[in-house]
């Protein structure tokens, strides 16, 4: 029998909008509620779900598992990620960040360049993080969708990144900032060196 507090802790995580594969899940449920629960576990919990009416199998990747209804969606728009790869921050943002879109009734096209342009800005967090949480907030208020992801940087990452050139005073010329800078309206990268801190914003008119 499947694990009650697994059950519970992915009807959260899908709620909130995670949506990915039971591999993904497994490193949610490690991160957000301290369950070691194993893949052949977390895959027939999730197929549970799928049974209970909760979950359906994604459209064209098989192998993930999405809300059956936006209605049941609890979205949040302000939490903390792994800083770890391997753990999936960049899915649980954008799973949960498209969700809170479609619930907003953002166009689709609107919500695959505002996915690309956060997946960006993910990418860049965990690659130059201290392996801490990054933390992540995110809003839409008279049309604008405005984000902010905040993660520490490593001493060492800095002052080489530094001699590298991808660093001046206050912004940092990143990877994808190209990218990035094409599908929002605004951005910005505030290296606080004080506190060893990243604190990237941006702001998209999306409707």
């Amino acid at each position: 029998m499947t694990n009650p507090a697994v059950i519970s802790a992915l009807r959260e995580l899908v709620q909130s909008g995670c949506w990915g594969n039971h591999r993904d899940f497994v490193s949610w449920l490690r991160f957000e509620y301290n369950l070691d629960s194993s893949e052949s576990e977390t895959l027939e919990a999730l197929n549970q779900l799928v049974s209970d009416g909760l979950l359906e199998k994604h459209v064209s990747i098989s192998e993930e598992f999405v809300l059956s209804s936006l209605k049941n969606a609890k979205p949040i728009t302000r939490y903390r990620v792994s800083g770890f790869l391997q753990d999936s921050p960049i899915q649980m943002v954008r799973s949960r960040l498209e969700t809170y879109f479609r619930l907003n009734s953002v166009r689709e096209e609107m919500i695959v360049d505002m996915s690309i342009a956060t997946t960006e800005a993910m990418e860049n967090a965990v690659k130059y993080n201290d392996h801490n949480p990054i933390e992540i907030n995110y809003s839409i208020e008279n049309g604008d969708f405005r984000i902010e992801i905040r993660n520490g940087l490593r001493e060492v990452q800095i002052e080489r990144d530094i001699e590298m050139g991808k660093y001046n005073s206050s912004l940092t010329l990143m990877r994808g900032m190209m990218v990035m800078s094409k599908l929002f309206d605004d951005l910005d990268i505030d290296i606080k060196d004080s506190e060893n801190l990243a604190v990237f914003t941006a702001r998209k008119k999306v409707s």
